[in-house]
């Protein structure tokens, strides 16, 4: 524990510190967020405010994680940190490039991220070969062959799920947060890089919260979602983020069902999707957003360690 404690304060000082001159830096090149335009109109205020601190933030976060925790599950994590964070870079660089938020197209980066699934669970299996998969209450229920290729559509689909989640000041780090510090009371090789990540997220929030200076951007999310899901795919515990992820699953699954509900009958579920959008064009405020859906996902980890 007083390792995974150093790692969480080193980690929250260095981010704190270095997002500072990396939003500057953007302000000077005036290198901004670009608005969704699909988006809700309470957004437009921020078009132009400095993105993409995942690219700081992850770095430090794996760095830190390959220092004080060097095992080979790690390395696991950390490389598919490295595969999907390029994936979310490439597309922030794209936005960039083309001066608005479309980046890439949602074909490319899913076939993108279900080739870096398939290649972290190859890897996985090198090191700990299993077709099962555990899950909460019931055990672990052997798939066979289909083990394959359902954890490669998990893996990609948390990746999403967080990139979802990245839509509100404040939400999607402090979601992370909430989400897995209450896996640190448990005596698992996972806390080696839950607490670098949870630390170097902390130091974001102290400038992302509402108002944010700066966001995250898919660099981040999309790095820390399939990173969420390598953690409990090593051990054959996907089964466990419907509690340890269980908000960001809330939130790709609404967008799921508001575009299936509107495909078929023509009506959409929820006032927008993903659902924070809901609550926010239901007039509550982000910071309020932030707290309950965190709030949400922390009792949601403490139902995974009963079950653990």
């Amino acid at each position: 524990m007083p390792k995974e404690a150093f790692s969480f304060l080193l980690t929250f000082l260095l981010s704190a510190l270095a997002i500072e001159p990396f939003k500057r830096y953007q302000r000077r090149k005036r290198i901004g967020q670009y608005i969704r335009e699909e988006g809700p109109d309470l957004h437009n205020y921020k078009t132009g405010t400095p993105t993409a601190a995942g690219i700081i933030l992850l770095p430090i976060a794996l760095a830190v994680a390959l220092i004080f925790s060097f095992r080979v599950e790690i390395l696991i994590v950390i490389l598919s940190g490295v595969l999907f964070g390029i994936i979310g870079l490439v597309d922030d660089l794209s936005k960039i490039v083309k001066k608005n938020a479309s980046g890439l197209s949602g074909r490319k980066k899913l076939m993108l991220q279900l080739l870096s699934a398939s290649i972290i669970v190859f890897l996985i299996q090198l090191v700990n070969p299993h077709t099962y998969m555990a899950l909460p209450l019931l055990g672990k229920i052997d798939f066979g062959f289909a083990y394959y290729p359902i954890s490669a559509v998990i893996i990609a689909g948390m990746s999403n799920a967080v990139n979802l989640s990245d839509g509100v000041d404040g939400l999607a780090g402090s979601m992370f947060i909430f989400s897995l510090a209450p896996m640190l009371m448990l005596p698992v090789w996972q806390n080696g890089i839950i607490a670098p990540i949870c630390g170097a997220l902390a130091g974001f929030l102290w400038h992302n919260w509402f108002p944010a200076t700066v966001f995250m951007g898919d660099t981040g999310s999309i790095g820390l979602g399939g990173m969420i899901a390598v953690m409990f795919s090593v051990d054959g515990r996907e089964g466990y983020l419907l509690f340890f992820g269980m908000m960001f699953l809330v939130e790709m699954f609404s967008v799921i069902i508001q575009v299936f509900s509107f495909k078929i009958f023509g009506k959409r579920v929820f006032k927008m999707s993903p659902i924070h959008h809901h609550f926010e064009l239901s007039n509550w405020k982000e910071s309020k957003i932030a707290f309950r859906f965190s709030l949400i996902a922390f009792i949601g980890a403490v139902f995974g360690l009963l079950t653990w």
